[in-house]
């Protein structure tokens, strides 16, 4: 008898906690908002990528799903509508899927989805729409988010050391991890080449680069991260590095931006002076410098460097240089893609005929500092504007041993009238000090013009006479005359007026 009611007892209990979590339970699934007619908030109705180029993933885009209601809301299904097959990636709240079941949102929260995208090399040049959508599934309610990219082919060269070829414009090449034109080859990229350049990664020149772009259709440098707000950050990628052992090149119409170097060409530690001829060119919104050397000679016009975090040209340890109508402003780069420039504290232009830099001395089992000099033959800027937002931007260092050779012939210059001597007649003639050049426009980071408003002090300002040795400068960036008014312009552009 005790043990019946023991038993009794044990069988009553157990009853009563399979009612208790029946109850529970029942009490946790009418919790639920289960109208219907319920349905979620988003923060999109569409995630657009940009172009993305093909086997190489897209940046990240994400958005919310918002539970308005005052009780949680259990989504019965999220999903890729293309499945398996899809091109997409879909990230639900921090976990990798394609399909999920049973998500809860609590009331008045929401949780966070991320989307990625691969898209497979499809051999077609013109960018593929790439469609798809997320499907969420409330209480018998379907709900979706569009999904749309634009997929491009390119050409894809990563980390390789390439021989001599030629680049035409049938579809974009893509660097990445870097690429090198062996020694003793020559890399020509023709008219309207679009060449991306993933992060860090640098286009190094052993041999030979001839670069022949048009006005119409110039050669493009730039990152390959394509949405709107990477448009004007800079440092997306490293440089164009044409080694010491490299002469004969040639960049023509080129535009090359949002790199941490524009050209460097040159090192610091070598004895050897590579060559660059470089002429209606546009370096612009660069991290560290537009044209960084060391001890090269390059024969440079038509050319315009602007905006850079450090320096626009330096030019360092000795070299040649012959700079003429060319156009050099620097408004520092924006932080973070931001209109509004960050601070910089070194000068447009700087010119030395000696680097130092640090060396590991074994002897010593540490690094000491190590000066290299060099013979700064020639420095020469003819037609020239240089102007910034520093009081001084331009700087002049030698170290008195070596040659230094410099002369500014017809240029604007922004500088602290006791930091230069322009009076000196065998470095200065015909200088225009200290007055804005009034561009068209240099505050719109997204629509910049270097070209000269209708007031600006360059106009007619230049010399006739450096044309009429080098009858090729007639001609400006443009493709204008500067021969048809009273004066050139000084600068890449000759001002029309309508």
């Amino acid at each position: 008898m005790v043990v019946y009611k023991i038993e009794m007892k044990k069988f009553l209990f157990g009853i009563t906690v399979l009612f208790f979590i029946l109850t529970c339970w029942r009490c946790r699934e009418e919790s639920f908002y289960t109208e219907p007619g319920a349905v979620l908030g988003f923060s999109t109705d569409t995630v657009s990528f940009d172009t993305v180029f093909t086997t190489i993933g897209s940046a990240t885009l994400g958005f919310k799903v918002y539970n308005r209601h005052s009780k949680p809301v259990k989504i019965s299904s999220v999903y890729l509508g293309g499945g398996e097959s899809s091109f997409y990636r879909m990230n639900f709240d921090g976990e990798p899927v394609r399909e999920i079941s049973n998500v809860e949102i609590p009331p008045k929260d929401s949780l966070f989805v991320f989307i990625e995208v691969t898209i497979d090399p499809f051999g077609v040049n013109n960018p593929l729409i790439v469609k798809d959508s997320v499907i969420f599934i409330t209480n018998g309610t379907y709900q979706d988010i569009k999904l749309i990219a634009y997929g491009q082919d390119v050409h894809l060269i990563r980390g390789k050391i390439i021989e001599t070829e030629t680049w035409i414009a049938d579809k974009p090449y893509l660097i990445y991890n870097s690429m090198a034109v062996d020694t003793g080859h020559t890399l020509t990229i023709e008219p309207g080449v679009q060449v991306f350049l993933h992060d860090q990664s640098s286009l190094v020149v052993w041999g030979r680069i001839i670069i022949n772009g048009t006005k119409e259709a110039p050669v493009m440098f730039q990152g390959d991260r394509l949405e709107e707000d990477y448009r004007i950050i800079a440092g997306q990628w490293g440089t164009v590095y044409i080694d010491p052992i490299s002469t004969g090149n040639i960049i023509n119409y080129a535009v090359i931006r949002n790199s941490i170097a524009g050209i460097q060409i040159g090192y610091y530690a070598s004895d050897l002076r590579p060559t660059l001829e470089l002429k209606n060119t546009l370096i612009q919104n660069i991290s560290f410098a537009g044209i960084y050397a060391f001890d090269a000679e390059i024969n440079c016009y038509n050319t315009i460097v602007v905006n850079g975090g450090d320096y626009l040209i330096a030019l360092l340890k000795g070299g040649k240089y012959r700079f003429s109508h060319c156009t050099f402003a620097n408004y520092g780069v924006s932080p973070y893609g931001g209109q509004i420039a960050g601070n910089r504290t070194n000068p447009a232009i700087v010119l030395t005929n000696f680097i130092r830099y640090a060396e590991y001395d074994e002897t010593k089992g540490k690094y000491v500092e190590v000066e290299k000099t060099g013979e700064m033959e020639e420095a020469s800027f003819y037609n020239t504007i240089i102007h910034g937002t520093l009081e001084n931007e331009l700087i002049l260092v030698e170290n008195k041993e070596n040659l230094f050779n410099y002369y500014f012939d017809h240029c604007l210059i922004k500088e602290n009238p006791d930091s230069i001597e322009i009076h000196d007649t065998s470095h200065f003639k015909s200088i225009v000090l200290n007055k804005d050049p009034e561009f068209v426009n240099d505050t719109d980071r997204f629509e910049l013009d270097f070209r000269l408003d209708t007031l600006s002090p360059a106009k007619d300002s230049g010399s006739a006479v450096i044309i009429s040795v080098y009858p090729i400068l007639e001609f400006d960036y443009d493709g204008t005359s500067r021969l048809l008014d009273s004066a050139p312009d000084l600068g890449a552009f000759e001002r029309k007026e309508d």
